[in-house]
C-alpha cells in the first residue's frame, strides 16, 4: 500500500508499485541483467538521494549527490525491509520536496550530480 501524501505527489508511482507487487524478485526486467529487486533496491536509493541532497540544501548545508554505492544497504535487505525502505524512502522525499516548494523559489538551483538543475 502506498501513503497516501506518497501517492497524491507522485502519482506515477503507482503503476510501478503494481508492477513490481505483480512480479517475483527475481523476475527478469527490460533493464538487461536487471532483475524486480534490482529495480526496487535501485528506486529505493532513488527515492533516498533526492531526499538527502534537498534536505541538506534546504538546511542550508548542501552537500554532493553520492554514486550508487549507497545502494549496497538495501541489497542486503530481506524483501520485506528493502519494500519498508522504498515507501520509507518516497514518503521522506515527498516531505522534503513539499517543504522546498513551500520555502524555496521556483527559481532556486540546486547541484545534482555535478550540474546545476
Amino acid at each position: 500500500m502506498i501513503p497516501s501524501k506518497v501517492d497524491d505527489t507522485l502519482p506515477e508511482l503507482a503503476p510501478f508499485v503494481h508492477a513490481v507487487q505483480g512480479r517475483r524478485p527475481d523476475d527478469g526486467t527490460w533493464c538487461e541483467a536487471w532483475t524486480v529487486r534490482d529495480i526496487l533496491v535501485h528506486q529505493t536509493g532513488n527515492a533516498e538521494e533526492p531526499a538527502r541532497v534537498l534536505r541538506a540544501f534546504h538546511a542550508g548545508t548542501p552537500v554532493e549527490t553520492r554514486n550508487f554505492a549507497h545502494e549496497a544497504p538495501y541489497r542486503r535487505m530481506s524483501d520485506t525491509e528493502l519494500w519498508a525502505a522504498f515507501l520509507t524512502n518516497c514518503e521522506q522525499l515527498t516531505e522534503v520536496a513539499a517543504a522546498a516548494a513551500r520555502d524555496l523559489s521556483p527559481d532556486t538551483e540546486v547541484m545534482w550530480t555535478g550540474r546545476s538543475v
